[in-house]
């Protein structure tokens, strides 16, 4: 990334007025499921009792680690917050970056 971000509380992206081009969050991962060419990532930081829906790509440079990781597993996001296309929420983040903290890898 060109230049560092801080991370703000998935509470805040949540409640979001407007989209941002880029965001940084930080949790822990709840669920995570695969789709053909990305994967869903359920993140929660503890701030919210509501997930923030992170949409990991398949043209992500870690995108194989990605894929392996586990409920609990520890990552860092960077992205671009925009609107849901899914229904019960309002934002969703497209990540252009994660990086992977703290294990808890399936296999």
């Amino acid at each position: 990334m060109d230049k560092p971000f801080s991370a703000i509380p998935i509470r805040d992206a949540l409640q979001s007025t407007s989209p941002k081009d880029v965001i940084q969050v930080q949790g822990w991962v709840r669920t995570r499921r695969d789709s053909k060419d990305f994967s869903f990532i359920e993140l929660n930081d503890g701030s919210s009792l509501r997930n923030l829906q992170v949409i990991a790509k398949n043209s992500l440079p870690n995108y194989a680690a990605v894929q392996k990781l586990g409920t609990g597993a520890s990552i860092i996001v960077t992205g671009a917050l925009v609107p849901s296309h899914g229904k019960g929420q309002k934002w969703e983040l497209v990540a252009r970056d994660i990086e992977i903290v703290g294990g808890a890898h399936v296999s």
